[in-house]
């Protein structure tokens, strides 16, 4: 099969979840035998320049940048939402219509909501079988994180998460079939009136890149790796080192909290260390990172779509804390490949309870490795998923 993906950043190196998922789906496609192209966006936040990766991949620079002004424009003046008009491009627009011109391709693949702006483009190239590749119910992580911001900001969030929800609830249905990244997305979209056929497709691993064995770690360290400059993770972060570390230092006083991700505004770094942290930055290889720490911890309270990062720490043996939220879209069972608790005094106690059980640690990480094997093997998944693609109409 020919197939062309569309992305809203370059996905290669796979820094985020987002670029984790567009990559790992672009990879496993080609290594089956597909000729996959992908047109991303190269953003300002994203950019990426020189040699990717081994796949076909066609960038165009667009300036995604918040501008201050624009946005109060389009507060005051337009319904659409600012993070959608951001990804707008002429640029992008004429490379995709010429390579709809030039090419024939089986499906194209629109990887995120904001790729939907061009979906007018696609339509207007009859017999185009369209595939939303649904990452995230994107109003969701938007209404939840305002719900979880105070005063102005939260507001303004709460503005931006319907009108969102009002752009996602349009595109319903205008496509050949929709593919979420997990149950609980595609439950979503089924509610939203999505009567097109469906396909789990959850994030695959890599399997042969994981040494795959428990790393149940040496001590009472305790770590965090994510991109710091996404306000869930913040908030997240802030909420376990105010209301969870003090009770854990209390009863550990040796704990160590490890603090690592890309991004970071300085006053968010500085936040951080002056309430205890060991704060890392941006660091070159996150295994050797989360190698040596006996807990990862995913204190989440919004977001939506799959914790890519569970799925990451689950395939390196960790044990791992989280809340309900931080461990959505994985199929785990709490209390076998992970512990999940989103009061402070639970979440505190079951750190505890690993720190002191190295056995449980290593148990746990063993079954977090199967649970990755039997359900995440990438080359399974991209098996079932092409199967799929060709009993479409």
């Amino acid at each position: 099969m020919r197939i062309l993906q569309l992305t809203n950043k370059v996905p290669y190196p796979p820094r985020d979840g987002g670029a984790i998922a567009s990559l790992s789906l672009a990879t496993g496609l080609a290594r089956a035998g597909h000729e996959v192209v992908v047109l991303a966006m190269n953003t300002t936040k994203h950019r990426t320049v020189g040699e990717t990766q081994s796949i076909n991949l066609i960038s165009v620079p667009v300036d995604t940048r918040i501008r201050w002004f624009p946005a109060l424009m389009n507060l005051l003046f337009s319904r659409l939402p600012y993070n959608a008009v951001r990804f707008r491009s002429r640029e992008y627009a004429a490379a995709l219509r010429r390579l709809l011109e030039k090419e024939k391709f089986d499906f194209v693949l629109l990887e995120n909501l904001y790729t939907f702006l061009y979906l007018d483009i696609l339509e207007s190239f009859q017999g185009t079988r369209i595939i939303m590749r649904s990452h995230n119910i994107e109003h969701e992580i938007w209404l939840r994180t305002a719900k979880a911001t105070p005063g102005l900001k939260g507001m303004y969030l709460k503005i931006l998460g319907s009108r969102i929800r009002r752009f996602e609830l349009k595109q319903i249905n205008r496509y050949s079939a929709v593919v979420p990244i997990s149950e609980h997305d595609g439950a979503q979209l089924t509610a939203f009136g999505n009567h097109k056929p469906m396909f789990i497709l959850p994030t695959g691993i890599e399997l042969s890149s994981k040494e795959l064995k428990p790393q149940p770690g040496i001590g009472s360290l305790v770590g965090h790796l994510g991109a710091l400059d996404w306000l869930p993770n913040q908030n997240g972060i802030r909420w376990f080192l105010q209301e969870v570390w003090p009770i854990v230092k209390k009863s550990i006083p040796k704990a160590e909290f490890h603090l690592a991700g890309r991004n970071s505004p300085k006053d968010f770094a500085a936040e951080m260390q002056a309430m205890g942290a060991f704060f890392h930055g941006e660091i070159e290889d996150a295994q050797s990172f989360t190698a040596g720490l006996s807990v990862m911890v995913i204190p989440l309270f919004s977001g939506s779509g799959m914790r890519i990062k569970m799925l990451d720490y689950l395939s390196e043996g960790k044990a791992v804390v989280s809340t309900t939220i931080g461990a959505e879209g994985v199929c785990l069972t709490p209390g076998t490949e992970s512990l999940v608790a989103d009061r402070p005094v639970d979440f505190a106690a079951a750190v505890i309870t690993l720190l002191r059980s190295p056995g449980l640690r290593k148990e746990m990480g063993e079954k977090a490795i199967e649970l990755v094997r039997n359900n995440y093997s990438n080359d399974l998944l991209i098996k079932r998923f092409v199967d799929f693609l060709t009993r479409l109409p």
